[in-house]
């Protein structure tokens, strides 16, 4: 009977080891989905800010358009509002200290110009994300 006893030992710490890996791996699937789903749900708020701001820009480039043609110079600009109109400042603007904003004007004719609207921010440390629009302004009033 003594040697029945030692292999059914033997068995149940094979059956306890294996549990435990299986538990172990399991454990470890569970805990990497809950944080990707995490970091996926960030992402696609993140996201959609990032894409209001970038339509906000694209909004307030028209509205420099209608003041003023001149107004939209070629290069890289910022936004600021003064409290009555929208004007370019800068080569970018910072938004709730995380969306750095930057509006590229590019000439394609002499009353048309390419608008590209690029929001970046940062994820997480290690991981950056971006949003751009873009589009095409003509000098109407002419």
């Amino acid at each position: 009977m003594n040697i029945l006893n030692k292999k059914n030992n033997g068995f149940s710490l094979l059956e306890l080891i294996l549990a435990i890996a299986i538990f172990s791996l399991s454990s470890i699937a569970m805990a990497t989905l809950l944080i990707d789903s995490n970091i996926s749900s960030r992402l696609s708020l993140e996201k959609t800010y990032a894409l209001l701001y970038a339509k906000e820009g694209l909004e307030a480039t028209r509205s420099i358009r209608d003041n003023n043609w001149l107004d939209l110079a070629d290069g890289d600009h910022g936004l600021l509002n003064n409290g009555v109109t929208w004007v370019f400042s800068g080569s970018s603007d910072l938004i709730d200290d995380k969306y750095t904003r930057t509006i590229t004007l590019t000439t394609v004719s002499t009353t048309t110009k390419n608008v590209l609207i690029n929001i970046d921010w940062s994820l997480t440390p290690s991981r950056l994300a971006n949003v751009n629009l873009e589009t095409i302004l003509t000098n109407w009033k002419e």
